[in-house]
């Protein structure tokens, strides 16, 4: 199945990184979900969850505060103000 590299990162630190199958967030311009193969696109991202469902693991899900979605080549970047995620993340 196909797969794509995931980068999420807060201002200060990274967050995560890994192999997903979808990525979910919300943008200005409303909710977007990105699967491997996705046409390159670039966001700006509202404040509220997201979700990722990473190649192997349970669904990752969390919040940020605004930021930026990049997606290019099968690699998917998310970068906000602040990312918070579950204790067991």
């Amino acid at each position: 199945m196909a797969e794509m590299i995931v980068e999420i990162v807060s201002l200060d630190r990274p967050v995560w990184t890994g192999t997903a199958r979808m990525v979910r967030v919300r943008t200005t311009e409303g909710d977007i979900g990105i699967l491997p193969g996705h046409e390159a696109v670039a966001g700006l991202l509202k404040a509220g969850g997201f979700a990722v469902d990473p190649v192997s693991g349970s669904r990752l899900e969390g919040t940020i505060d605004a930021g930026f979605l990049f997606m290019d080549n099968d690699r998917v970047t998310i970068v906000a103000d602040n990312v918070e995620l579950p204790a067991s993340a």
